[in-house]
């Protein structure tokens, strides 16, 4: 195909309102109804041109919304008196570990295959995407991708090492304390025998061996009416 990409980030401000009672918060400003998830739509919030996005990165409802720069402030004031709360972005990143999100820099890298990261749903490896013959003939992966939960104190951070039945293994790549779980909650690449929900581990965290468990995805699910 024919396309020219272009870098329009400086030409947007976006803010992301998330949670229960986002969509309502948004839609009460709104000039039209707010999209579906995963969809789009241009409206006007709070007076100011959107590019409405049903998307967001904290595992809970809401849009995210993309505005000319010089309308953000007042986009910002016009959702803080509707009854948003301003968040900052540890805040995002809780959410997104407890919802298993992948964070790039993180938990994705250049070293780590798609597949080792749990992301082979979104390689369909009989097409011909840059990197399907790589996968195709890479075999089953040494390491894997895992959610883990402490099963007592501590906070696990990345670069904290992993063990194994006592043994360095892994490595953590995101770590946080859930304010939902109130535990200390992490991902981190474990050798692939070690990749069960249930399986011990531990966490060298300063020097200190911290008992977790690895869990399944997500590590935390929200209740539903």
């Amino acid at each position: 195909f024919e396309v020219e990409v272009e870098d329009a980030a400086a030409r947007y401000a976006m803010l992301a309102v998330q949670g229960p009672d986002a969509r309502a918060a948004v839609a009460a400003l709104a000039d039209g109804e707010l999209p579906a998830r995963m969809r789009t739509a241009t409206l006007r919030v709070a007076g100011a041109e959107c590019l409405v996005c049903g998307t967001g990165y904290t595992g809970e409802d809401g849009v995210e919304l993309l505005t000319e720069p010089e309308d953000a402030p007042a986009l910002w004031d016009a959702l803080v008196a509707a009854g948003a709360a301003p968040a900052a972005l540890a805040a995002r990143d809780t959410l997104r570990l407890e919802a298993c999100f992948h964070l790039y820099g993180n938990d994705l890298s250049e070293d780590r295959t798609p597949i080792e990261a749990g992301l082979g749903w979104a390689c369909k490896l009989d097409t011909d995407f840059i990197g399907a013959e790589a996968l195709r003939t890479a075999g089953d992966p040494a390491d894997r991708l895992v959610p883990f939960a402490f099963t007592g104190p501590g906070i696990p951070r990345q670069g904290n090492p992993i063990l194994v039945e006592g043994k360095p293994a892994g490595v953590v790549t995101s770590g946080t304390l859930s304010p939902c779980l109130d535990q200390g909650i992490g991902m981190g690449y474990v050798p692939a025998s070690a990749a069960a929900p249930g399986t011990p581990i531990e966490v060298d965290v300063r020097g200190r061996r911290r008992a977790a468990e690895v869990r399944g995805k997500p590590l935390y699910r929200k209740e539903t009416e």
